[in-house]
Formats: structure tokens, sequence, C-alpha cells
């Protein structure tokens, strides 16, 4: 299958897909590889500048739950949604940057910070309608065989655009003068909306009649989870739950990793070094995502995802010893590879263990150890405890570090969780119950 061999999906929305996939990270990598910093130097404690993640997280996944999802399976415009989505949040920031400067102008610093942290939570509400619009439009445009050679190429595209914007956001970013001017969320903001133009001008909403043949189902009864076999649902929890320490555990420290590479205590980087940081672990992740389809395809699901979770450990315990910011860039490195390597392989444990009648569901579990990790963990763990080393008289850097190790923890808690999960799946032969599942429907 060469690079554009598509059944359904046309040249012209592999264009506007591939645009939207750059600009989509561009806007990202603009914004939250400098804001924590920013957000630091207005006064706010670790913990609060953590809420960045958390109450946007919140905001997304609870709008996606509770309103837009149910609104797109009513109207089954997937397209239109991505276009108000986006539209609406590039509206949104540029609202937020003549609210927040108000109290710049007052020199009301912390409440600035605030009205950052709220603003871009309520934004997340409109925001998440183009989260659940792309995943809808993904699987209207591609049949099931082609969907991961079409996230794969996305993907690599997706890590040239967040190289992108770190290094337009380090230039910008000026000791905080880019968020303080407005100049870092207008670039975001008129991106956004750029990209909602390029969606409405190269992928046309299709009616019922092109839709994907391969994708049409008949409606399903919506069985209730326990149906399922009790050995099945206990040992897809147990996975569940080992994810949840994982991830919390690894990606509770993604906020509070600039803030010690900033810090004067710590290597006192500025924007662009912080950029360059970025952009390493950028193109890690490009170069697994471009090898990661071959070596799990060969290699046990397994043990492929005990590598890429030690990869993350030892990326961590690295960057607490590291002597300088240069050999911190291999700490960036290693994380970088590290998510592409769990994410696959444990997508694929996921899918294995979950019979189609009940994905919707079970994946939405897998999805939550993921979406939530990125503030929560940071909220509840990473921020409390670099806050209180600082309390009791330690630096900033060696507070933080005492964060890296609080993750640490927390991730070898899920590897022992996550042993005990595979030892109870190969026990109980819970893969080839779950087919049988599929079987009996």
């Amino acid at each position: 299958m060469s690079f554009l061999d598509y059944s359904h999906l046309k040249g012209k929305e592999f264009t506007g897909l591939s645009t939207f996939q750059f600009l989509a990270f561009f806007r990202r990598s603009i914004v939250y590889t400098f804001l924590s910093i920013y957000l630091r130097s207005l006064g706010l404690s670790t913990t609060e500048v953590t809420l960045m993640a958390t109450v946007g997280m919140i905001a997304n996944a609870g709008a996606q739950s509770f309103l837009w999802g149910g609104a797109l399976d009513k109207y089954r415009k997937p397209t239109m949604f991505v276009i108000l989505g986006e539209g609406l949040a590039g509206v949104g920031h540029i609202f937020m940057v003549f609210g927040y400067q108000v109290f710049l102008g007052v020199n009301q610093l912390i409440i600035a910070g605030y009205v950052i942290i709220f603003a871009l939570g309520i934004i997340e509400i409109f925001w998440s309608m183009s989260n659940v619009g792309w995943s809808a439009l993904l699987s209207e445009l591609t049949t099931i065989d082609e969907r991961k050679k079409l996230m794969g190429q996305l993907s690599i595209i997706g890590g040239f655009g967040g190289i992108g914007g770190a290094m337009l956001g380090g230039f910008l970013f000026d000791n905080g003068a880019g968020f303080a001017n407005g100049s870092i969320f207008f670039v975001a903001a008129v991106v956004m909306i750029f990209s909602s133009l390029i969606v409405y001008f190269s992928i046309r909403a299709r009616s019922h009649a092109e839709h994907i043949k391969g994708d049409d189902t008949p409606t399903l009864d919506n069985h209730p989870l326990s149906d399922l076999p009790s050995t099945l649902l206990k040992g897809y929890m147990i996975f569940i739950v080992a994810l949840v320490f994982i991830n919390f555990g690894r990606n509770s420290i993604a906020i509070i990793t600039s803030l010690f590479l900033a810090d004067p205590t710590g290597f006192g980087a500025d924007g662009g070094a912080i950029a360059i940081y970025s952009n390493v672990g950028s193109i890690a992740s490009m170069i697994a995502g471009a090898l990661v389809g071959s070596v799990v395809s060969k290699r046990d699901d397994d043990k492929v995802m005990l590598s890429g979770v030690f990869l993350a450990v030892f990326a961590i315990l690295w960057l607490i010893i590291t002597p300088s910011f240069l050999l911190a860039m291999v700490s960036s490195f290693l994380t970088g590879a590290s998510q592409v390597i769990i994410g696959s392989s444990s997508y694929s444990i996921a899918a294995r263990m979950a019979p189609e009648e009940y994905r919707g569901r079970l994946f939405a579990y897998y999805n939550a150890t993921f979406f939530l990790s990125w503030g929560m963990a940071a909220t509840f763990v990473a921020g409390p405890v670099a806050d209180m080393l600082i309390s009791l008289g330690f630096s900033n850097a060696d507070a933080y570090r005492g964060s890296f190790v609080a993750a640490v923890i927390l991730i070898l808690t899920g590897v022992c969780i996550l042993l005990a999960s595979f030892r109870y799946t190969k026990r109980n032969g819970l893969f080839s119950e779950a087919e049988w599942v599929v079987r009996q429907q």
C-alpha cells in the first residue's frame, strides 16, 4: 500500500487532514511548551500551575462524554463539529487575552494567571467538539484496515508541526513577553481559525450513501458490562488500574519538567533551549512512530509495553541525576520514544481483550488513563510534593527532583500491577475468551 493508496480517502481530503494535523500540533506546542513557566513567573505555586491542565482536561473529557458525543451521534456531522470547535476555540483565545491583560495592567498577576487557567477550561468545553468530531471523521473517511496507516502518517506530520510550534514559541516567549503581550495566544488563535477553514474547504460532509461500506454494521443491542464473563472483566480492570499508575506517574511531571529546566537552581534554560528540548522528544516520537508498527507486530505486546515503561522510568531517573542541560536531552528522547511504545502496545493489549460489542465503554476507561493523567496527577501528586519540599527549605530544582522520584514510585507500582495483570490474563486465557464472546454474539 503506497503513501496515498486509500480506498475512499481522496487526495484533497488527505491534504486537508495532514494540514489540520500539522497545525493542531503547531498550536499546542507553541502554547503549552511555555505556559507553565509563565504562570509560575506570575507567582502561582507549582500545584496552582498544574491546574492549567487539570481544569482543561476535566472540562474536555466531561464535554465529550456528556455533550458532544451524544450530539454527534444524533446529527452525524463530524466535519461541522471540527469546524465549530476550532473556530470557537480560536475566538475564545482572543477574548481570553483581553481578559487577563486587564489584570496584568493593574498588577494583579495571580488573578491574571487564574483567568488564563479557567478561561482555557471554558474554551476546552467548545474545543472538545473538534476532538470528538476529528475521531469520527477519521473513521468515516477510512476503512478499518487503513486507519493504522493513516494514524501513523498523521503522527509523523504532526511531529513536524510540534517542532515548528516549539521553535516559534521559543522565539516569541522572551521571558514571558509573548504571553504578556498576547502574541503567542494570538498566533494560536489564528492557526485554529485557519484550521477550521482548511477542513471546511477540503473535507465535505458525506451523505449516508457515501459512507464507507466496509464500516456499515447493523445496530446492536447495548449489552451491559455485567454480561461479560467475570474473569474477563476483572482481568481488563486490573490492566486499567496498572495503566492508571503508569500513566499518572510518567505524565505527572510533564508540566513540571519545563519549570525544572527553566529554574535558575536547575539549568536556567531560556525559551529557545526549552524548545530544543521539546523538539528532541518530538523527533524521538516520530522515529518511534515510523518503526513501532513492525516492532509491535513481530514482538510480544507484553514485553514491548514493559520495555516502553522502563524507558520512561530510565528517562525520569536520568533527569534527576543529569549534570547538564545538554545531557538532559537524553531524557527528552527516551520520553518521546516511550510515549509511542506504551501507547501502541497498550492499545494492542486492550483491543485483544475487549469484545467488539463492548469496545466503546471499555476503551473509554482505557482512554481516560491517558487523557486525565496530564493534569490530575500533576495537581494531586507532583505539584504538592514539590511545594511541600520548597516549604521545607529545599531549592526549587531539588523540590522538582522530589516530584520526579514520586513519579517513579507511581510507575513502579503500576509495573507490579501490570505483571499481575499479565499473569492473570494468561492463567485464565482471557484473550481466547474474549474472542469466544464475540463469536457467540
